[in-house]
């Protein structure tokens, strides 16, 4: 078996324009010991095995997913892209492969599995930054995936979002939260498989050791799992 396949394949999920967060994501799980695929929604997607799977980030959900109407352009353009990644999720749980979401695609997981949403977090004093700079202090609580990787209790992170999750699944266990009781990332109780997601974009920290960590954390459970 070459080198290159000895790495587990990623596949990673994202919008028809834009390529500069998936590139950080590719070059993330790269420096981790992963080979990665992009797929879109204009990308045929069927025939495509994995390892695990990468949700990334990006315009908010289809609106009629989290039950409210919805007549955008910008929405139906959406849409393709969320059925897209309902379907891949779909298929990683059924295959027990892992799954990693990040910011839209943690919230797609939080609604995939029957959690809510905020629709917008930037209110009532809310203290807030759009940047891919590190600033904004998170707890970790302890016992769960993010404390196992990181070692840590605490983690600094980016903030390029405005929607969060407001209830996780009953299936899933809170792993983070910010100093407003917002929830930064959730995972599944489940032993044999990891799937979870962080609010926050690792991929622009990558040079940061505490987030190349939780790729690490997500590749590692990817490989142990190839056939």
């Amino acid at each position: 078996m070459s080198q290159l396949h000895t790495r587990p394949l990623i596949i990673i999920t994202g919008p028809k324009k834009g390529f500069i967060s998936r590139f950080f994501i590719m070059f993330s799980l790269f420096l981790c010991g992963a080979r990665s695929k992009i797929i879109t929604p204009n990308v045929p997607y069927d025939d495509w095995e994995m390892d695990g799977l990468l949700i990334s980030g990006g315009n908010d959900l289809y609106n009629a997913f989290i039950e409210e109407e919805s007549c955008k352009i910008e929405d139906i353009i959406t849409y393709q892209r969320d059925v897209l990644e309902y379907k891949l999720l779909y298929k990683a749980v059924e295959q027990n492969k892992p799954v990693f979401g990040i910011c839209r695609g943690y919230q797609l997981i939080n609604i995939f599995f029957g959690g809510e949403l905020f629709k917008d977090v930037r209110k009532d004093g809310y203290r807030y930054k759009y940047t891919p700079l590190p600033w904004k202090n998170i707890t970790i609580k302890k016992g769960g995936v993010l404390e196992t990787c990181l070692k840590s209790t605490t983690i600094k992170i980016n903030t390029l979002h405005h929607q969060a999750v407001k209830k996780p699944p009953e299936s899933f266990k809170i792993e983070a939260m910010d100093e407003y009781d917002i929830i930064q990332s959730i995972s599944k109780k489940d032993e044999n498989n990891l799937i979870f997601g962080v609010q926050w974009h690792p991929e622009y920290l990558f040079y940061k050791k505490k987030h190349r960590k939780i790729f690490k954390a997500f590749v590692s459970k990817a490989k142990a799992n190839m056939k």
